[in-house]
């Protein structure tokens, strides 16, 4: 039974604003959402502590006693207690119940605020514990809302499937009239699949929460400003301004700023649009370019609205009836970080687009399975302050269907391990059950090795060799990717978004291919190691892994089996680098760190805890490595 969460305990958290908002706004969802807390608190308590087990945060790996299934840590003040269902690669726990135990007395810990009060005590006092658990707070109201309404949603859409005759997401899917791949992006109820802080949206009231957010079937109607053209920095593939690229793929808009600017008594020539978030637009802007707006060098367009649905990434937006993407920035902190776009980032994207179209000219083979979605132009307003240049700044991106056939399926990467609103299967299982219908595979447990085996087949090629061969390091975590299936069959992998990648110039300018990206680019990588690292975790721990693990778990097959899949697949890749001219160092580097018996792994919670640091890396055993060991011993 969950606890009560009216009165006095919930005021000034939260849950409270949700809750008050839901009661005043949707009464309709109130009673959901109050049933939601109790288990969306747990989860995310259970999130923290797997996380600080991966981590060995406060050393709770290495003084863990584990008995059976049942682990216990000491602590300064209690013991920490906890049910173990399994431990996966990585280091991946899956725990249960948590008490925490003092002398005889045993208590249920319910919530992320009671572990963090017990892990404080073994940890730093300098560390920011107290941000750790607002952000914490502010993800578990979140998750408990998101989950009220898929339960409301989900009954609509079973009766939309039974209507339609669909037996299955992937049917339903097909069959809706929504943007390609949109249905998918929505369903991501849970967030991010390793970060305790999946669900967090700092400093977004709660109606802004329910009427933007992707799993609530947000829209995110795009609105824009005329900035003056002294200051704007805008770069883009065509070489065209930002404002025509725009212009080209939203008919009309240019044209409707233009008449609202003359009838204000300005030159439309002086001035260029920008495409805006509507929370950014009224939230943000007002109060950070105060002054802009009043001389007018920010002029806001209160006439021209796109209609723009949210896709899984938040700020990135599909405007209606455009094949386009537009990355917008939304200053609220969503996970680790604040969503705005760095000037970088704004510039650099038709940069990387142009780096990875002469990569992929020169690989023809491997451009028919692993596609790069464009990033076609960016755009920054040129400000004094950082929070200026990176608040009011915007990517236009290809949609995804622009790289779709007839039959084509997209599927969200994040969303493979949702629960499916028609069958309350993962949308992987459902993936699974269609290749085994598709393959005539002898059983679901075949059909789910094989089905890992074709995954890898088109997502490895692609990421190994862009970081062998040209130093290339791409942020391949399942949100950036979009595979693409054909009755349960992976067909070609869609990437995108570059801002978060990592470019070693000296591979890049050893392979013929010079990066001229903005001064102050974290995305060039001050060695190897770093670059290689982005892969190591997004690829083969955020994304693979978790691509396993669910073909492990729906079908009881064991992990190792399919992590023998993978490394196949990395060996076919190795195998056609090391006989290249010239590729044969990098890829036996890479080849060794890939397989070694430990891996680093991003320390999510920690970075949380020392923001100051930048990125943290532990190490965690490396399945890749077992996998070769297996094989040796006894063959397939």
């Amino acid at each position: 039974m969950s606890p009560p969460v009216a009165g006095s305990r919930l005021r000034e958290t939260p849950e409270a604003r949700v809750l008050r908002f839901l009661e005043e706004e949707r009464p309709e969802l109130a009673g959901a959402f109050r049933e939601a807390l109790g288990g969306a608190r747990r989860a995310v308590m259970r999130r923290l502590l797997e996380s600080a087990l991966r981590e060995d945060l406060c050393g709770l790996h290495s003084r863990l006693r584990l008995d059976g299934e049942l682990a216990s840590v000491s602590l300064p003040a209690e013991r920490l207690v906890f049910g173990v269902k399994t431990v996966r690669a990585f280091r991946r726990f899956e725990v249960g119940e948590v008490w925490l135990v003092a002398g005889e007395a045993a208590r249920p810990a319910g919530s992320a605020t009671e572990l963090i009060s017990a892990l404080r005590e073994a940890g730093e006092a300098s560390l920011a514990w107290d941000g750790l658990e607002r952000e914490l707070s502010n993800a578990a109201a979140n998750l408990a809302l998101a989950r009220a309404y898929a339960g409301q949603v989900g009954e609509r859409l079973r009766e939309r499937a039974a209507g339609l005759g669909a037996g299955d997401s992937l049917e339903l899917a097909a069959l809706e009239e929504l943007p390609a791949g949109l249905f998918f992006e929505r369903l991501g109820a849970e967030g991010h699949n390793l970060h305790p802080s999946a669900k967090t949206k700092l400093g977004m009231e709660p109606r802004a929460v329910l009427r933007h957010s992707p799993e609530l079937d947000g829209e995110a109607p795009l609105r824009f400003v005329a900035v003056h053209r002294d200051r704007l920095r805008s770069a883009s593939v065509s070489g065209e301004g930002f404002e025509e690229v725009l212009g080209a793929r939203l008919p009309g808009v240019r044209e409707r700023a233009a008449a609202e600017l003359a009838e204000a008594g300005l030159r439309a020539e002086d001035y260029a649009l920008v495409p805006v978030h509507p929370w950014q637009y009224e939230r943000v802007l007002p109060e950070v370019y105060a002054g802009e707006v009043a001389r007018q060098e920010v002029v806001p367009v209160r006439g021209v609205c796109v209609p723009a649905r949210a896709t899984a990434s938040f700020r990135t937006v599909v405007p209606e009836g455009a094949r386009l993407a537009v990355k917008v920035a939304v200053s609220s902190q969503m996970t680790s970080t604040v969503r705005s776009i760095s000037p970088q980032t704004a510039l650099n994207a038709p940069e990387i687009t142009r780096i990875l179209r002469e990569i992929m000219a020169r690989e023809p083979d491997l451009a028919r399975t692993f596609v790069p979605v464009s990033e076609l132009a960016g755009v920054h307003f040129a400000g004094d302050t950082g929070e200026k240049r990176r608040s009011l700044s915007a990517v236009l991106r290809e949609g995804v269907d622009s790289h779709l056939e007839p039959g084509d399926l997209p599927v969200a990467g994040c969303a493979l391990y949702a629960e499916s609103p028609v069958t309350g299967k993962t949308v992987l299982a459902e993936l699974v059950e269609a290749h085994a219908c598709a393959t005539g595979s002898a059983s679901l447990q075949e059909a789910a090795v094989s089905f890992v085996g074709e995954y890898a087949g088109i997502a490895v090629p692609g990421f190994l060799t862009l970081m062998s061969v040209y130093g290339v390091g791409l942020e391949g975590h399942l949100q950036n990717c979009v595979p693409v299936f054909r009755q349960g069959r992976p067909a070609k992998l869609l990437f995108r978004d570059w801002g978060g990648a990592r470019i070693h110039a000296g591979r890049l300018e050893r392979s013929g291919i010079e990066a001229n990206l903005a001064p102050g680019s974290l995305t060039l990588a001050d060695s190897v190691g770093e670059m290689r690292r982005k892969v190591l975790y997004t690829v083969f721990q955020n994304h693979l892994g978790e691509v396993v693990l669910q073909a492990s778990k729906g079908f009881g097959v064991p992990e190792r089996e399919l992590w023998r899949e993978v490394r196949r697949a990395c060996e076919e890749v190795f195998q056609i680098l090391a006989s290249r001219p010239g590729s044969a160092p990098n890829t036996l580097s890479d080849r060794r760190v890939l397989y070694a018996p430990e891996i680093p792994h991003k320390a999510l919670t920690r970075m949380r805890l020392d923001p100051g640091k930048g990125d943290i890396y532990v190490s965690v055993p490396n399945p890749l490595c077992k996998a070769g060991q297996q094989e040796k011993r006894g063959g397939s």
